[in-house]
C-alpha cells in the first residue's frame, strides 16, 4: 500500500472514530432526563408573635380573611423540591449544577440554584433534594392566589441542567409543576400561638382588651345548664372539626316535643350551626343536597330549640363544615316528653 493510501485510510478511520464519538455524545444527549419529581413542605419562617399581631388577625378572621392576615406574618416558606435526574445513555455524565426559574399559582417568584457536584452512570438515576427558600418579597405577588387556592401551592419549575460529557457542557432543559399544601401547618402554628399567650396574658389585658380577646380566641367556657323535663335525649360535649358535621340521633314513638340548648367555643370564632331533621330530610343533607329542617340556627355561638313532632327518628346536626380552620366545642342538651 502507497503512502497516499495509508494516509487515506488514516485519515478515514480518524473520521470514523470521531464520527462515532460524536455518535456516542448525541445518543448520551437524547437518553439524559431531569424532572421534579416531588415538592415536599420544610418549614415556614415566622414573624414574631405577640398578643396584638393575634388580635390583629382575630378581627380578621371576624371577617372571614384569616388565611390572608396570617401571611402578614410569615417571612418565608421553605419547600424541599426533589430532582430525579436519569442517565439511559451508555457513557457516564458529570452534573455541576441545577439552575431555574420558579412560579407559584403562575405568578413568577424568582429563580433558584443548586449545585449538584455529582456523576451519574449509565442506567443510573438518582434523586436530588434541593431546598428551595421562598422570602416574603418574593412571595407577594402570589399570595392572593395561594389565599384564593386555600393554601395550595402549584409549583412550576422550569430550567436548565448542565452535564459534562467528554469534557463537553451540555444544557438539558427540563420543565416540572407540583402541588404541595401549607394550610396544616399555617393552622397547627397559629393554634398553638394562641393558646400559648392567652395563658400568659390572662394576668396582664385590661378588661377591654379581655373582652375582645375572648370574643376572638374564645371565652372560658361556660356551663350549659338548662333545666329540661322530660327524657333526656342527650347531655355531652362533642368537639367539630373543621369542614365537618357532627350529628346524635334519637327515636320516638310519640307526638312528642323536643326541647334543648347548645353552646359553642373555639380557638378562633365561637360559632356552630345546629339542624334539627327527620330521617328523610337528613338523608338528603347527607347527599350534599338542601333540605327543610325544623331547626335552623344559623351561624351562632348559642342557642334553644323547642320542636314539637310525630313518632320517628330524628337528627340533631352540629356543622362546621363553613369553617376552614377552627375545631369547634359544642356542649348539647336536648330531653322529650310526649305530649
Amino acid at each position: 500500500m502507497g503512502p497516499a493510501k495509508k494516509v487515506g485510510v488514516g485519515v478515514g478511520i480518524t473520521f470514523a472514530i470521531i464520527g462515532i464519538v460524536f455518535g456516542l455524545i448525541a445518543y448520551s444527549y437524547t437518553q439524559i432526563h431531569v424532572s421534579l419529581n416531588d415538592v415536599s413542605f420544610h418549614s415556614i419562617e415566622w414573624a414574631s408573635f405577640s398578643w396584638s399581631t393575634l388580635l390583629s388577625l382575630g378581627l380578621n378572621v371576624l371577617t372571614g380573611n384569616w388565611l390572608g392576615a396570617a401571611f402578614d406574618l410569615i417571612q418565608g416558606i421553605n419547600l424541599n423540591l426533589i430532582f430525579g435526574l436519569s442517565n439511559y445513555g451508555i457513557l457516564p455524565v458529570y452534573i455541576p449544577d441545577l439552575s431555574y426559574d420558579l412560579s407559584i399559582n403562575g405568578v413568577p417568584v424568582g429563580n433558584g440554584y443548586s449545585t449538584i457536584n455529582t456523576t451519574i452512570n449509565p442506567g443510573e438515576t438518582r434523586e436530588i433534594s434541593v431546598l428551595q427558600n421562598f422570602q416574603k418579597s418574593s412571595l407577594n405577588p402570589a399570595v392572593t392566589s395561594i389565599v384564593t387556592n386555600g393554601g395550595i401551592i402549584n409549583l412550576h419549575v422550569s430550567g436548565t441542567a448542565y452535564f459534562k460529557l467528554l469534557g463537553l457542557s451540555i444544557p438539558v432543559p427540563f420543565e416540572s409543576t407540583k402541588q404541595v399544601s401549607i394550610i396544616d401547618e399555617i393552622e397547627k402554628r397559629l393554634s398553638s400561638e394562641i393558646q400559648k399567650n392567652q395563658q400568659r396574658q390572662k394576668s396582664k389585658v385590661s378588661s377591654s382588651i379581655e373582652s375582645l380577646a375572648e370574643r376572638i380566641i374564645g371565652s372560658p367556657s361556660n356551663d350549659l345548664n338548662l333545666q329540661l323535663s322530660g327524657e333526656t335525649i342527650v347531655d355531652s360535649v362533642y368537639k367539630v372539626k373543621p369542614g365537618s358535621y357532627y350529628y346524635v340521633y334519637f327515636t320516638l314513638y310519640c307526638v312528642a316535643t323536643v326541647q334543648g340548648g347548645f353552646l359553642a367555643s373555639a380557638a378562633l370564632g365561637d360559632n356552630i350551626i345546629v339542624y334539627f331533621f327527620d330521617e328523610n330530610r337528613f338523608n338528603t343533607f347527607e347527599s350534599g343536597q338542601s333540605a327543610s329542617t325544623y331547626y335552623n340556627s344559623g351561624k351562632v355561638e348559642s342557642g334553644v330549640f323547642d320542636v314539637t313532632v310525630n313518632p320517628g327518628t330524628y337528627y340533631i346536626v352540629l356543622d362546621n363544615r363553613y369553617s376552614l380552620f377552627s375545631t369547634k366545642t359544642v356542649q348539647l342538651q336536648a330531653a322529650t316528653f310526649c305530649r
